[in-house]
């Protein structure tokens, strides 16, 4: 971090328009070592040098074309690409974003392991509330059953409920 108040300077919210990003690219490249950060108070400002030296150049920060510059740094990816013509097509990728594509795809990979597992849980639960229906319409069948044969013994009489059976028994 800098401290200086001699030096022309604006925040973040007037680079990002300038340079034509947004203000967390700026904040990147500031976290990155590719813009300084002058700190006065809790303001953050940005040189307008700095400024001027990005637009003078053209280039995106993040990405680098040059094959000299990829020879150079240490911090670029290049990757061979196959199109679908056949023919090699060279990408380069600066490294924080490669590293961050891997971390997401590492990521992504344990969320679908997670809502693979999470199916797998549900179609058994699935599974055991189908059973527990089931029992569950048989316990009502057979309730069903219970209250008409407590109906039909209502409708008799005490005495034939008491001494019906056992007369006919008795008689027969």
């Amino acid at each position: 971090m800098k401290k200086a108040s001699s030096e022309k300077k604006v925040t973040i919210q007037v680079a990002a328009k300038t340079l034509g990003v947004s203000k967390g690219t700026i904040v990147h490249y500031l976290n990155n070592g590719r813009l300084s950060r002058i700190k006065e108070g809790s303001t953050v400002y940005v040189s307008t040098e700095e400024i001027n030296k990005l637009l003078e150049t053209k280039e995106d920060p993040g990405v680098t074309t040059s094959k000299a510059k990829v020879a150079e740094s240490k911090h670029v990816v290049v990757t061979k690409v196959k199109s679908s013509e056949g023919d090699g097509t060279t990408v380069t990728v600066d490294r924080n974003h490669y590293e961050e594509i891997l971390t997401r795809v590492g990521q992504l990979e344990l969320e679908n392991r997670n809502l693979l597992v999470y199916k797998d849980s549900m179609v058994k639960t699935k599974s055991v509330l189908n059973d527990k229906e089931r029992e569950l319409q048989k316990v009502r069948a057979k309730l069903h059953m219970m209250e008409e044969e407590l109906r039909r013994l209502k409708k008799m009489g005490w005495w034939n409920r008491v001494f019906g059976r056992k007369w006919r028994t008795m008689g027969e």
